[in-house]
């Protein structure tokens, strides 16, 4: 049996491994917050909270900062962990820097909280252990 939020999140994370990031999911909920964990390298990256934008249906532009130092970006999925309303999803992230031209190859995971088929929050980690203890898997 599939599970209901993960199906939810597939076709997002078959848009972001395309490496596409402006368009809004009509699943967040009206409180949906997200960001980085404190684990996430760069401390300067903003903490799970609300984005305006996302929840006005807009593109993020929390994102399109973030993202303004790669030349491409893509974060596909490996592996979706359920865990009640929880979803993590194992992610490997490819991109360019832009300034050094330096290529990056890196694991990571989001931790996902659904409430009654909406999402409220999605917390980035890069490490994975990290996310799953998160959600108690």
């Amino acid at each position: 049996m599939t599970d209901p939020n993960v199906e939810l999140l597939k076709p997002v994370y078959e848009q972001w491994g395309r490496g596409e990031w402006s368009r809004p999911f009509d699943f967040l909920a009206p409180d949906y917050e997200w960001g980085w964990s404190e684990e996430a390298p760069g401390g300067e990256l903003p903490r799970p909270s609300p984005d305006p934008d996302l929840l006005a249906g807009r593109a993020s532009e929390r994102l399109r900062a973030w993202l303004r130092a790669w030349e491409k970006w893509h974060c596909e999925a490996e592996e979706y962990l359920v865990n009640a309303d929880d979803v993590v999803v194992l992610c490997r992230y490819h991109g360019r820097a832009k300034v050094s031209g330096v290529p990056v190859d890196v694991l990571g995971a989001h931790f996902w909280t659904f409430r009654d088929g909406q999402a409220v929050r999605m917390e980035i980690f890069s490490s994975r252990e990290r996310a799953l203890a998160a959600a108690g898997i």
